[in-house]
């Protein structure tokens, strides 16, 4: 493993720990009466290693890390939602920038929808096996939009570090045949 390689996996790592431990507790507590936001760093970053990185370490992370929310934040629930959702979303993002290099306007609207697309899923997911009862509008408004706008104000503070970190990695790496 290289280190720039070794670097991504430990920024995952702590993003990863950080969203279980004090992010919960830097979000006022008056909003948690209202809406519940859950902050998906991790998930942000591996849809960035996606869009400028290559999708198939994009799914590699997603199942990992998915499969670790899923083990130590989630398990009571379900285990495997968590793991197949971040695959996905980090495989479609890096399907999305396949054909041309992403801008900001481009990445913000596939992080936006990645993030929608990630809650969607889970929440099929849990109404599918009766874990939640909650209607669709509810989830929208209480809990899908708050998480996205969170996450997408992250995804804009780290874009910029981000990107020229995943493009400098890709112009090191060697070229396969």
């Amino acid at each position: 493993m290289s280190r720039s390689k070794g670097l991504l996996f430990a920024l995952v790592m702590v993003l990863f720990l950080l969203e279980g431990t004090v992010l919960k507790w830097i979000i006022p507590s008056v909003w948690q009466g209202n809406v519940a936001v859950s902050t998906h760093f991790t998930l942000v970053v591996i849809m960035f290693i996606g869009l400028y990185y290559n999708r198939h370490l994009s799914l590699f992370y997603g199942l990992g890390f998915g499969l670790l929310h899923d083990i130590v934040y989630y398990g009571p629930t379900m285990i495997g939602a968590y793991s197949f959702s971040m695959g996905v979303i980090g495989y479609v993002c890096g399907l999305a920038s396949s054909r041309s290099r992403p801008n900001i306007l481009f990445s913000m609207f596939i992080i936006t929808m990645g993030n929608f697309l990630f809650e969607g899923i889970l929440y099929s997911l849990y109404r599918l096996f009766q874990v939640t009862k909650d209607t669709p509008q509810w989830m929208f408004f209480h809990i899908m939009l708050p998480s996205v706008l969170i996450n997408l104000l992250f995804a804009l503070l780290i874009y910029v570090p981000l990107r020229k970190w995943l493009e400098d990695m890709v112009s090191q790496k060697p070229k396969e045949d």
